[in-house]
């Protein structure tokens, strides 16, 4: 009986042992980079100690986090990321990584994984990438991007980063199964967050989320462009500028073959195009978008076999005269439902419009308010336009 009693007690100490010991080893898997010598404030690139920090657990094959504290930490080459080794700062403007001199034209790089392996399997979060554009400009210093990744990966998130100040933001070529989320991309002068390349087929790009970032003061190039991408989801993003966008690029913007992806819940403001679709996209979804004051189409259609619905079109600014508030030029079998569309009193432009060879598309039920035609189709007896009102 004593012997069991005893048994009993070692049982209950070795279970206490691992529940004690368990955190701990948890602990044990995050490092900070001071210790690998990443020194802030220092006009000197910090890339090495920061490389070294992430290959403490890359070298010996296991998986960790790298903690990078506050402060601003200068950097020439390329940072890169290493498979299985995540990235945390103390928050977005307060870990800083700032571009420094000219070795490389971004501040982040393709990463390192091993051979035959695209399984990245990285979190990067709570930390800004600054590319000190306009004090470079100042300076006539070459221009440089946030982030640029064409090898293809799997399983990357960026959750709670910003990228500012720069060309380009994240320019990611051929990720899969990945997030973007909770981020930040301010004063981009081209694609704040742009995916595929005419080099790789279309899909390479595919299954990822982009949800819940905001995208402000962009003076060039799309919110989002979903070069060749498939299967994503862009959702619940706030792409607004302060003031309108000189060029003709979209807020959201799906050319190249993009197909079967769903963009929903976004608002998009001040850009040339809220949303434009061509070059050979087809079979996305485009549902619940806002759409507030685009100069010159609030959503533009140049390709075949995409929905639009129940997206909230606005032109509450007179100084734009935009042609038409949507037009499908050319386009075929796509399905334009259920949409608003409201403008300023005495808009006289078409709130709808329909060029060229655009064959078999469905316009119904659409809620109008123009002082112009509510729908003009000048593409021919086979789109079925039906159900279309006019609101005051």
């Amino acid at each position: 009986m004593k012997m069991l009693k005893y048994g009993c007690m070692l049982l209950v100490v070795f279970f206490l042992s691992l529940v004690y010991v368990l955190p701990h080893a948890h602990a044990e898997e995050t490092v900070n980079a001071a210790d690998f010598g990443a020194r802030p404030g220092v006009q000197a690139s910090q890339t090495n100690a920061l490389h070294s920090a992430m290959r403490y657990f890359y070298d010996r094959g296991v998986e960790g986090t790298v903690y990078i504290p506050a402060g601003t930490y200068y950097v020439a080459e390329e940072l890169r990321f290493y498979k299985g080794v995540n990235i945390v700062g103390a928050g977005m403007g307060r870990t800083i990584i700032k571009k420094m001199e000219s070795a490389g034209s971004y501040i982040v790089g393709n990463p390192v994984l091993p051979s035959n392996s695209i399984e990245l399997n990285v979190t990067v979060s709570d930390l800004t990438f600054d590319g000190d554009r306009t004090n470079r400009a100042a300076k006539g210093l070459s221009q440089i991007g946030g982030m640029l990744i064409d090898k293809k990966i799997t399983d990357l998130t960026l959750d709670r980063i910003e990228i500012r100040d720069t060309t380009n933001g994240a320019i990611l070529r051929r990720m899969q199964n990945s997030a973007i989320k909770n981020s930040k991309f301010d004063r981009t002068s081209g694609h704040s967050i742009a995916t595929g390349d005419e080099n790789y087929p279309v899909g390479e790009f595919t299954n990822v989320s982009i949800t819940n970032n905001e995208i402000t003061n962009s003076t060039g190039g799309s919110g989002i462009n979903l070069s060749r991408a498939t299967y994503t989801t862009v959702s619940n993003n706030r792409i607004i500028n302060s003031r309108q966008q000189q060029d003709s690029y979209g807020g959201i913007r799906i050319p190249n073959g993009g197909a079967y992806n769903t963009v929903t819940n976004n608002v998009i403001e001040k850009y040339p195009r809220g949303i434009f679709i061509l070059s050979g996209a087809h079979h996305n979804t485009i549902t619940g978008n806002t759409v507030i004051d685009s100069n010159i189409h609030g959503i533009l259609i140049q390709a075949d076999n995409n929905t639009v619905s129940q997206n909230s079109i606005q032109q509450n600014d007179r100084t734009l005269n935009p042609e038409s508030v949507v037009r499908i030029a050319p386009g075929s079998y796509n399905k334009l439902v259920n949409n608003e569309i409201i403008t300023y009193s005495g808009y006289r432009n078409p709130g709808i419009r329909l060029t060229g060879a655009s064959l078999s598309n469905e316009v119904l039920n659409n809620r109008i308010k123009t002082d112009g035609t509510l729908v003009s189709n000048e593409a021919g007896s086979t789109n079925i336009i039906q159900g279309n009102v006019k609101i005051n």
